[in-house]
């Protein structure tokens, strides 16, 4: 058993564990009570305290989490090097989908920043649920269209030249996030350095208080 499956079976069930989620998936399409059903037979509540690991290179990510509280951030590591990919918090849905559509290894890391508290659901239900329940690839559709424009946002910010205009795009764009994350995960999400990043926001800071 690897470390992944170890966390995925640490916390007990109860009747409420999924609600947030089947609210979550319906403002995005309404569902019935047979998918409800399913929902909450087929998913369970992950308790996981900050700093732990979902996922680590080397492991096979089978499940998809919906993040009820707290913030998960994925990141590569070279050397003593780490690079942010994505950071999402409470409301979210997120995997490594590279790894869970190949099963391959993952070649990255899924981390908590703060505790988290997340309802997980393995690939197979997932797809066995887009076969019984039509309605729910509509809903599957939409998921993958914000995981992609996610993944093109990490593109986009990379591609902004210069690390005030990229902070001002993270702040504009994330302002929830900017006071709950640590400066060395944002710095590595922007590709900028801790210095670099410390000196922006206290230059924001002084032009606030003026």
């Amino acid at each position: 058993m690897n470390k992944q499956n170890s966390l995925l079976k640490s916390s007990s069930r109860n009747a409420d564990d999924s609600t947030q989620l089947i609210q979550f998936l319906n403002q995005i399409y309404p569902l019935s009570q047979e998918i409800k059903d399913y929902l909450e037979e087929h998913t369970f509540p992950l308790n996981i305290h900050r700093g732990a690991y979902l996922l680590q290179p080397g492991e096979i990510c089978s499940h998809y989490y919906y993040i009820q509280k707290g913030i998960l951030r994925s990141f590569l590591k070279y050397g003593s090097k780490e690079i942010t990919i994505w950071i999402n918090p409470e409301q979210e849905v997120t995997t490594s989908i590279r790894s869970m559509s190949r099963n391959a290894p993952a070649d990255e890391y899924i981390q908590a920043v703060e505790d988290c508290e997340l309802v997980a659901m393995h690939y197979d239900a997932m797809n066995e649920m887009y076969d019984r329940f039509p309605e729910m690839n509509r809903v599957g559709r939409m998921l993958l269209e914000q995981y992609y424009s996610e993944s093109e946002e990490r593109v986009y910010i990379c591609r902004i030249p210069g690390a005030r205009l990229r902070y001002k795009h993270f702040i504009d764009s994330r302002p929830e996030l900017a006071n709950r994350i640590p400066l060395k995960y944002i710095a590595s999400y922007l590709g900028i350095t801790l210095e670099t990043l410390s000196r922006l926001r206290a230059r924001n800071a002084t032009k606030s208080s003026k």
